[in-house]
Formats: structure tokens, sequence, C-alpha cells
């Protein structure tokens, strides 16, 4: 198992209130989430991936934020996230990638909606993080 795993089974042994704290808070997300098994690590990460994003990215566009939690939940539920560490490591990679990246992507890319293109950028950094360039 890993570091982040253990600590979020020790919480929900622990302190299964705060845990439950957070399912509730983030209840409108996580209700898509697949097995049920999952909801509390979710729960966790998207909590420490907004924190982490408001302290050091506030100025993110609302969007940008949003795609930066979801590259989180999608890169953890692929294994990728081992640490706690990872998930902020992680969330700054992804924004200086947009930063440097974006400009260039749209350049090249024709999409129906402004969700499908960010959405494909967003794959493409996933895809570049597992490992499937």
């Amino acid at each position: 198992m890993t570091d982040l795993i253990n600590k979020i089974d020790k919480i929900v042994k622990d302190d299964i209130d705060s845990i439950k704290v957070l399912v509730k808070k983030y209840e409108s997300v996580l209700k898509e989430t697949r097995l049920e098994k999952d909801i509390p690590y979710l729960a966790y990460i998207i909590d420490t991936s907004i924190n982490h994003i408001n302290v050091k990215h506030k100025d993110l566009a609302k969007d940008w934020k949003t795609w930066s939690v979801i590259v989180i939940k999608n890169l953890y539920l692929k294994g990728k996230i081992k640490k706690e560490k990872d998930i902020a490591n992680i969330i700054n990679d992804f924004v200086e990638y947009y930063i440097a990246e974006y400009e260039n992507y749209c350049e090249d890319i024709i999409s129906a909606t402004n969700h499908d293109r960010d959405y494909g950028f967003v794959f493409k950094y996933e895809n570049k993080k597992i490992g499937n360039k």
C-alpha cells in the first residue's frame, strides 16, 4: 500500500467523523464515483488538492482549478499518486504545463466546444504522466 492510502486508512480507523465531513462536503462530486470503497480516499484527495490550489494557485482561473483536481483524481485512480506530497507536486507541474503548453495546444487543435478542447489538453497531460505519450 502507498503512504497516502495508509494515511487515509488510519484517519478512517481513528477519526471516521472527519472523513464523513469531507464526504458530505464533496457529495455532489463523489456521487459519480464508481466504486464506493474509493469515496473516502477521493474525498481526502479532493480536499487536499483544493487546499493546495487555494494557497499556491489562487489566481488560477476557476476552470483550471477544477481541471487540476480532475487530473489528481484521475491519476490517483490510475495508481500514479502514492504520497500526499505527490498531490502538490502534480498540481504544480500541471499548472506549469498549462502555462507553457496551452496556447500552442490551442493553435494546433480543432474542437467543437471549449470543454472538449480543455478535456483533450488534460487527457494529453495525464497520458504524459502515466507514460503514454
